[in-house]
């Protein structure tokens, strides 16, 4: 597995903001549950698609 870059809009760059302030786990997780780890599981999918050659 490589780098992974994602993009979070405004809503989510707020709520990642909260959550660092409130440093609540349970939050926490089901941000990274419901916004973080679907946009890196897509880019994994997409490598695997069109891999790059070195």
């Amino acid at each position: 597995m490589g780098k992974v870059f994602i993009g979070l809009d405004e809503d989510d760059q707020l709520q990642l903001e909260r959550i660092c302030l409130d440093k609540d786990p349970q939050e926490a997780l089901e941000f990274i549950l419901e916004k973080v780890a679907p946009k890196v599981e897509k880019q994994e999918r997409e490598k695997m698609k069109h891999p790059t050659t070195s």
